[in-house]
């Protein structure tokens, strides 16, 4: 009798943990819209299929089944097209949402960019050099970043106004080296990266958006006087990643970074019958006044 070979078997490797990667509330809300959208084209493909198994279940009867089965067979065809179009249709917004996110984040690189080169003027360090740097940094810029720039800099200018120890020498604030010394071209970025998830933890404003341009304008202030010139370069992209990464969802949702300019300067709303009566009340004051006015002068010439 052969001796029964005992294999033992091998043990399951245990899966690996993916990486975690933090993601803000809109990212979660994009990725709870995307599932659902994933849902209906699953639906969709199972309405494709149905009619095909239902015309194949027929067709292995009778031939009485298959004139059925032929009979069946156009509203295949027609599920199979409204389908197909249901599910062109959702690919093609897909694309156009990602696209739109890629304009969004390429316009926050420019105005970032655009942002520091004004921070960089009144602080007084903006040099030959620095602007060299700058042009090759800038892309083309849209008709929207010279329409939302006036806004961000008057605000950003405020900010540095109220509270002047909070955006100038950043660097020293928040780095460990002596006096703030910015060893590397990833320092300003990872640490503009770490005030901006704890800057964006609970919710996000437009208050909290010009904060973060301000902060990083303080940063590129830093890089110039201790002449890393290119660090700017880094900072900036530094800056589109934290826009992707937190920022571009909610943009999406409050209009964009055109959002801003309506949010500082919101269109004036229609005149009420009170301010129709103001206007009113003032034109007829000023009428008589200077009707007053001219009879004096007319007594007094004539």
């Amino acid at each position: 009798m052969a001796p029964t070979s005992t294999t033992n078997p091998k043990p399951t490797p245990t899966p690996k943990l993916g990486k975690f990667k933090s993601s803000s509330l809109d990212h979660e809300i994009y990725t709870a819209n995307r599932r659902s959208t994933i849902v209906t084209a699953a639906s969709d493909w199972k309405a494709l299929r149905s009619p095909l198994n239902g015309t194949r279940s027929v067709h292995v009867g009778s031939a009485g089944g298959a004139a059925v089965a032929g009979a069946g067979a156009i509203p295949g065809h027609m599920t199979r097209a409204a389908s197909t179009s249901s599910l062109a249709s959702s690919t093609r917004t897909m694309t156009n949402y990602q696209e739109h996110k890629m304009e969004i984040i390429n316009q926050g690189k420019c105005l970032c960019g655009q942002y520091i080169r004004a921070r960089l003027r009144r602080a007084g360090v903006l040099n030959r050099k620095v602007t060299q740097r700058l042009r090759n940094i800038l892309e083309p810029s849209s008709h929207i970043v010279y329409e939302v720039l006036p806004a961000l800099n008057s605000m950003s200018e405020e900010l540095e106004r109220m509270h002047p120890r909070v955006y100038t020498n950043v660097s020293r604030q928040l780095s460990r080296a002596p006096f703030g010394e910015l060893e590397d071209s990833d320092m300003a970025p990872m640490l503009l990266n770490l005030v901006a998830k704890d800057l964006f933890r609970s919710s996000i404003t437009w208050g909290k958006i010009i904060s973060i341009f301000s902060v990083c304008g303080g940063f590129a202030i830093d890089c110039v006087r201790q002449g890393h010139y290119d660090y700017l370069q880094t900072l900036v992209e530094g800056l589109a990643e934290i826009i992707e990464d937190d920022l571009v969802y909610w943009l999406i949702d409050n209009g964009g970074w055109l959002g801003l300019q309506q949010h500082i300067r919101p269109h004036g709303g229609k005149f009420t019958f009170l301010g129709w009566l103001t206007v009113f009340v003032s034109v007829s004051a000023g009428a008589y006044v200077c009707k007053r006015i001219g009879c004096s002068l007319y007594s007094l010439l004539f």
